[in-house]
């Protein structure tokens, strides 16, 4: 992403150092002298240092007002380096003369001369700017239309009037059409589904036509596509094994034995967190990257930014290497996973054709004085002056290299801060990028946050579709923790709704349902809530339902038709056909002490993963006693869902020591007074 800084203000700044100037240089610049000249002059790089004796006042004067306006305009942190002094200059850029470089330029001529246009209000004027080979608006929206009605008849093929009605075409395919009349007819989708089924639908339609497209290599040759992504990772290991720069803070937490717990903490959940980083940045962008990366649960450990360069070649390395080589490094000590940045700094070089322009400009001036001041100064500006500089790190050098060049250099030259963030966890290593385009006028250490937000920002998007972020989860958690204690759905709503109207609390706190789950079953409603609890469980991957007859059909069933997978209930007698059977015994409010539930063991094995199902969760005894069961025969349980839970009978604890994820549609607070009081109604003081 490129940023650009137009320089309106400099027009202003010019104009006031002329109105001063132009007391001082009136006596020596003739009459008919144009404010572009007079700018000439201004800007004329020896035109503000003096020649000794034969130096005039008049340039005195221009030499005196341009060093204190540079100075205070600018105020960089390089106080010792003068600006308005060229052998202070010429030595400020003997001491970075490795990194200058003459062919960095930054925009192509063509780029360069439209800029310039688009800045003078010429483009709009310049005709022949539209006229040539290039089509008008009508011609290319009718080549366009020539082409679509192409396409068109080879899927669909010619009519016989050379339309595409009553036609045929052998590369029409009815599984990539995509028109209203195509699903006409079908079963409507559910509601909570259609837009899920209709988005696999158009990407397995995409994913067939785009067939020509996919590189299915690493699946059909997946011995050779890891041979190969081993050289190339051990070729690169070896091409940063040739770096050099050090981060003493990284060295002392390679062997402080304390650093292992550290790193390894969890992440502060209280705060939203569930996730724990590492970082390699520079400090001052830290704030950025804590801020953005917050909202999507990453809480950073620690970050490194103390990193100097160790040779003279890790200055000249790209920033891509420098990066990797951070973020790598950092992982290795840490475990966790980094990220790290490097940017660099470039000032383009004076074009030749702009050094020619400005000496043809300075042959125009007229007057006595200004043929004065050209023969006391030379044509062109020195080879450092010159000269382009790139530098592969940012610091206090950037603002010296400045401080040097812009004197002698037109406010547009242009510089460039390009920055490169890289994310790297041990198996995925990813680059974003951001890149700014500033005046040399403007330039300055702090332009550097620009890139870098949006290099930031950049790894933020990659890195939410790569790992599957999501942003804000902590908030939505809580907010379901507090209302329902699941995914919010139609089928809890619903459910809600027909306790409060309906239930009624007997004797002992005993809830009676009858008349929509047990004596008289609400069909609809039931396949609604085993659908959301279906969905939830869905990732468990179970393949078995366990559930007590009869109670707990009402809702296995359904879960069971969702998930497709069998379905096994818990008698509470013996029935004849049962020869050999588990058993656990449990208590029950509604039907007594000692009880005992039997199930077949024809029916699990050790193989099994099942999910426990039931209508009512209260002590949890009749679920523990599944889970005997369910141990007994070797098999794995994997999950808990009901429809009701009394949040006042504890069975949610009861269950907690068995590690396996508890479910449930609609809680319920209390009964108290016969009131029945559920969760959602006074959970939100918990957010």
């Amino acid at each position: 992403c490129k940023s650009y800084l137009f320089v309106s203000s400099i027009q202003m700044e010019r104009r006031r150092l002329l109105n001063i100037a132009n007391e001082g240089l009136n006596a020596g610049v003739d009459d008919s002298s144009s404010p572009i000249d007079m700018v000439g002059k201004l800007d004329d790089p020896l035109a503000s240092i003096g020649r000794g004796s034969s130096t005039t006042s008049s340039s005195t004067s221009v030499e005196t007002m341009m060093t204190s306006s540079s100075s205070s305009v600018l105020s960089m942190k390089n106080p010792g380096t003068a600006s308005g002094d060229g052998r202070s200059t010429e030595a400020t850029l003997a001491s970075y003369a490795e990194y200058a470089v003459s062919d960095n330029f930054l925009y192509d001529d063509d780029d360069e001369e439209l800029w310039k246009k688009a800045k003078l209000g010429d483009l709009k004027n310049d005709l022949s700017m539209w006229e040539g080979e290039d089509p008008t608006l009508e011609e290319e929206n009718a080549e366009l239309n020539r082409q679509l009605d192409e396409l068109e008849r080879e899927l669909f093929g010619d009519g016989i009037d050379g339309s595409v009605v009553g036609g045929s075409s052998p590369f029409f395919d009815s599984s990539m059409s995509d028109e209203p009349w195509d699903r006409f007819g079908q079963a409507q989708a559910d509601d909570d589904n259609s837009f899920s089924k209709e988005m696999e639908r158009k990407i397995a339609m995409v994913k067939q036509s785009a067939r020509e497209f996919t590189l299915d290599y690493d699946d059909e040759h997946p011995e050779e596509a890891a041979a190969e992504a081993a050289a190339e990772e051990a070729e690169y290991m070896e091409t940063l094994s040739t770096i050099g720069i050090t981060s003493a803070r990284l060295e002392n937490a390679a062997v402080n034995p304390r650093a292992e717990a550290f790193f390894k903490r969890p992440p502060d959940e209280r705060q939203g967190f569930d996730q724990m980083w590492v970082s390699a940045i520079d400090s001052p962008c830290m704030g950025n990257l804590v801020g953005t990366f917050s909202n999507y649960g990453i809480q950073f450990a620690d970050n490194f930014d103390d990193w100097e360069d160790g040779t003279e070649e890790d200055g000249k390395r790209s920033i891509e290497d420098i990066a990797s080589f951070k973020a790598r490094k950092v992982y290795q000590v840490t475990g966790l996973p980094c990220i790290s940045s490097r940017t660099s700094f470039e000032v383009e070089p004076i074009r030749p054709e702009d050094l020619a322009a400005a000496e043809r400009e300075r042959g125009n001036i007229s007057g006595s004085g200004a043929k004065k001041l050209k023969t006391d100064r030379s044509s062109v500006p020195s080879p450092r002056v010159a000269s382009g500089y790139r530098f592969n790190v940012i610091g206090e050098h950037v603002d010296h290299v400045i401080q040097a060049l812009l004197p002698f250099s037109e406010p547009t030259r242009v510089t460039r801060f390009r920055s490169c963030v890289c994310f790297y966890d041990g198996e995925m290593e990813i680059f974003e990028y951001g890149e700014l385009d500033c005046d040399i006028y403007f330039a300055n250490v702090m332009r550097t946050f620009i890139p870098m937000a949006t290099a930031i920002n950049s790894m933020m998007k990659s890195l939410e579709l790569a790992l599957d972020l999501q942003f804000q989860k902590w908030l939505y958690a809580k907010v379901n923790d507090a209302t329902s204690g699941g995914t919010l759905s139609s089928a809890s709503i619903k459910l809600r709704d027909r306790v409060l109207k309906e239930a009624k609390v007997l004797p002992n706190d005993i809830i009676d349902v009858s008349s929509f789950m047990d004596a008289c079953v609400d069909v609809g409603l039931m396949d609604e809530c085993g659908r959301d609890l279906a969905e939830r469980f869905f990732d468990t991957k179970p393949t078995k339902i366990l559930t007590i007859a009869t109670t707990g059909l009402v809702i296995a069933l359904p879960m069971a038709k969702y998930l497709q997978v069998p379905l096994v209930y818990a008698r509470k007698q013996r029935s004849v056909v049962m020869a050999d059977t588990f058993d656990a015994g449990y208590n029950s409010k509604t039907i007594g002490r000692d009880r005992q539930l039997l199930v077949s063991k024809d029916h699990l094995d050790e193989d099994d993963r099942v999910l426990i199902v039931d209508d009512f969760l209260s002590s949890g005894s009749s679920q523990e006693a599944l889970l005997r069961i369910i141990s007994e025969a070797g098999a794995t349980a994997v999950g808990v869902g009901v429809l009701l839970e009394k949040e006042y009978d504890k069975g949610r604890v009861s269950l907690s020591g068995f590690g396996i994820p508890v479910e449930s549609v609609v809680r319920i607070a209390s009964v108290r007074d016969g009131v029945i009081q559920l969760l959602e109604e006074d959970g939100y003081d918990k957010m």
